[in-house]
């Protein structure tokens, strides 16, 4: 090998590597082929995010990345609705209830938004 093919072939190893390194991430977020709720259409994601920016902005941010010690709701498994809505109507640690708040349609809405992560799914 010359060492004027070594610089490329590190170069692309490198980068199939970084590849290699972020196919997990976009796999955990991707919802598998035919399996997207039917509660996730274009109508309650938009719907979702207006709810979301007047019951959950102030704590779980603008991206749904968690400050003020909220949960990164990003990170949240697309595949436990059952936890989101005891989440919700529940409370969990600092977050409050909001059984007394939120219809369980409200609820359903909010999850179209935070399933889809914002709508990018």
């Amino acid at each position: 090998m010359t060492i004027r093919t070594l610089p490329s072939l590190l170069s692309t190893l490198m980068l199939s590597a970084s590849f290699a390194l972020l196919a997990p991430v976009q796999a955990q977020d991707a919802l598998p082929p035919g399996e997207r709720p039917a509660e996730f259409t274009a109508e309650n994601i938009e719907k979702g995010r207006v709810l979301y920016k007047q019951m959950c902005l102030r704590c779980h941010g603008p991206e749904m990345v968690g400050g003020n010690n909220a949960f990164d709701l990003r990170k949240f498994p697309l595949d436990d609705k059952a936890r989101f809505f005891n989440s919700v109507k529940n409370g969990k640690r600092a977050m409050p209830a909001l059984k007394d708040i939120l219809t369980e349609e409200q609820i359903t809405i909010l999850w179209s938004y935070v399933g889809t992560r914002g709508g990018k799914l």
